[in-house]
């Protein structure tokens, strides 16, 4: 009697994750799209790029607003309800307010945007009017010197450094008055650099309703710090000790109640307004509970913010369901736990 013989399967062109995968494996886990406007931006951060800067993408290759709503309406129809807009820095895109309108349009649970603060002052009024819920602004230095080492883009000396810092101030105040009360601000802490604040940041939520989370240093692409990154990254629990000894133990906050569906760890200290988070991507990987995923400026999806997994989605702007076909499949590419070094700069990603 011949052997009975089976047939093969039928193999999909899905990727294949491995059994052991722990991340989320299906787009129902994802929470939030973060959409960047552009890889452009007014100053170069030691932590983002090198000293010479990274080449920019041409304007016509950028997506246009309606094309960023394309794909996050096919991002709303299968349940993604949080969207970020980033950068590059997103306020240097002479049509930002038609992006962020046409994006509220679509009456998303949630939308934020990253910025640098430098150009709040005279726009956070219709950022707020365009449809924006919440700002998050990028600070990494409360000193003048440090802040001009920092963000460079030209700024070079003490007195480069204190006019930024002016015009961060006032676009905080102009954000504030426009009612974006509950600010979250991002600290970037380096190493030799900017870690000794770490106390003086945290001491803002005491008197604000404010989140100041400190994030681990984060090698991407080729940045100034990355030939070094060992030295520049300082452990987050390094960073939480320091607090606990100046300002009092850190009481963990039910992350639900805070707005925003980010990996941050929040606490907050004791009699405080606000709050303190902290994400630490390199000391604590938190792949397993990922649950967004990235739109870069010249229209690839984007698994990881380290390891790529990038599909291309321009081409099938027009077709919501093709769009949300390459959202699975970039889904499926997310890795187990990203690598230690980024394969991009963060100004090409959005962060």
């Amino acid at each position: 009697m011949a052997p009975m013989i089976l047939p093969l399967p039928i193999l999909g062109t899905e990727p294949v994750r491995p059994s052991f995968a722990q991340g989320p494996r299906s787009l129902s886990a994802v929470k939030l799209l973060r959409i960047s406007v552009t890889d452009r931006c007014n100053v170069r951060c030691l932590y983002c790029m090198p000293e010479e800067g990274v080449g920019f993408a041409p304007k016509r290759q950028l997506l246009s607003p309606q094309e960023f709503v394309a794909v996050a309406r096919s991002a709303a129809a299968v349940g993604v309800d949080h969207f970020k807009i980033t950068g590059g820095e997103p306020t240097v895109r002479s049509d930002l307010l038609a992006i962020a309108a046409g994006l509220a349009a679509l009456n998303p649970g949630d939308l934020s945007l990253t910025t640098n603060g430098l150009r709040l002052a005279h726009l956070a009024h219709d950022l707020r009017h365009a449809g924006i819920d919440r700002l998050t602004i990028s600070w990494d230095s409360m000193h003048p010197d440090r802040l001009a080492r920092i963000t460079r883009g030209g700024a070079t000396t003490i007195e480069d450094g204190r006019q930024r810092l002016d015009a961060l101030h006032r676009g905080i105040d102009a954000a504030m008055d426009a009612g974006f009360e509950r600010l979250k601000f991002n600290v970037v802490v380096i190493g030799g650099i900017n870690d000794d604040e770490v106390a003086q940041f945290a001491r803002l939520t005491l008197d604000h309703p404010w989140t100041v989370r400190f994030i681990e240093y984060m090698p991407l692409g080729d940045s100034s710090l990355t030939s070094d990154a060992e030295l520049y990254t300082v452990d987050n629990a390094i960073v939480r000790t320091q607090i606990e000894q100046e300002l009092g133990e850190l009481a963990p906050i039910v992350r639900a109640t805070e707005s925003g569906v980010g990996p941050a760890q929040v606490f907050s200290l004791p009699g405080a307004r606000g709050r303190v988070g902290f994400i630490s991507a390199m000391s604590q990987p938190f792949c397993e509970t990922c649950n967004r995923l990235r739109l870069t400026a010249t229209g690839e999806l984007r698994s990881c913010l380290f390891d790529g997994g990038e599909v291309d989605v321009r081409f099938a702007l027009d077709d919501q369901q093709r769009v949300i076909e390459l959202m699975r499949h970039c889904v499926a590419m997310k890795p187990d736990v990203h690598t230690g070094h980024g394969n991009r700069a963060m100004s090409q990603i959005g962060g």
